[in-house]
């Protein structure tokens, strides 16, 4: 990757984090262009990195090695059509999407020409350096251009590869909005520790340090899952009593209901997005 010119499409937060993971580990900033309609976004990354920035899509795109798209799904059709008669007349790009929602079909059919593209799928602690994607690569992905993609992702976290791209809406599912359940239940469990009478900067204090150590145990020990649960889980103990309500209150069919109802969303959300040309320019649906 030390030659590659990456060019990212799109300013927003998930772009500043790659950025920020890629010049801290070396990269230079000269390698990096981002492309974005909001000028203040452009100047700050400039001011924060060095990297270069422009409005100028078409120059931008015919210099990049690597394409990274990290505009809103509601926006990644226009922009596609807008560059990809550039993209014809030069070699080919690898292609990395961070969009939501939108599958490398409905990618390739807007570019109507086969491209390396690799899909991923990054959550928000990304944003910190401890986030989690899953990628998926199509058939025109070289092994080299597989192992650009995968470290431009470790920048932000863990990284890793499935064989088929449905499983990214899975993913979408479990560490991409993964966070967000692991929030809900911090604040019902503040908003418990408070009803019960602890003040509320000790409820968060409490809460906050018990789910990043559980998850920091979680992620160094050699034992499972279950066995540590076990572990602080003494036979008709306090913690038995609170996992027997927990388990009365359905809580395991609740997760399995939220994970599936959010895997029906994507679905939604990848058909309302999905409006593509096709090679004679009318409408269709992937």
């Amino acid at each position: 990757m030390v030659n590659a010119q990456i060019c990212f499409l799109g300013g927003g937060n998930m772009a500043m984090s790659i950025i920020a993971g890629l010049v801290s580990d070396g990269v230079s900033p000269k390698s990096i262009t981002v492309v974005d309609r909001h000028q203040e976004k452009l100047e700050s990354l400039n001011q924060l990195f060095h990297v270069k920035t422009t409005v100028d899509l078409t120059s931008a795109v015919k210099a990049a090695d690597i394409l990274i798209l990290c505009v809103k799904p509601q926006s990644l059709k226009e922009l596609i059509l807008s560059i990809k008669s550039e993209l014809n007349r030069q070699s080919k790009p690898l292609f990395v999407s961070i969009v939501a929602g939108i599958t490398l079909a409905q990618i390739k059919n807007w570019l109507v020409s086969d491209y390396a593209l690799v899909r991923a799928m990054p959550n928000t602690p990304s944003l910190i350096g401890c986030g989690a994607s899953a990628l998926f690569a199509n058939e025109h992905v070289s092994r080299q251009q597989k192992e650009m993609a995968e470290q431009i992702m470790r920048k932000v976290g863990v990284v890793t590869w499935v064989q088929e791209e449905s499983l990214i809406d899975v993913a979408t599912a479990i560490s991409g909005s993964g966070p967000a359940y692991f929030f809900l239940m911090m604040e019902h469990m503040i908003d418990a520790a408070i009803n019960l009478g602890l003040t509320e900067k000790q409820a968060i204090l409490l809460v906050t340090q018990t789910a990043f150590g559980a998850s920091k145990m979680a992620l160094e020990s050699v034992h499972t899952l279950s066995s540590l649960r076990q572990k602080v889980t003494s036979k008709g103990g306090v913690t038995a009593a609170a996992l027997k309500a927990f388990a009365e209150t359905g809580f395991k069919e609740s997760i399995q209901q939220a994970i599936e109802q959010n895997l029906l969303r994507s679905h939604e959300l990848a058909q309302q997005f999905g409006s593509v040309l096709t090679h004679d320019g009318q409408k269709d649906k992937v």
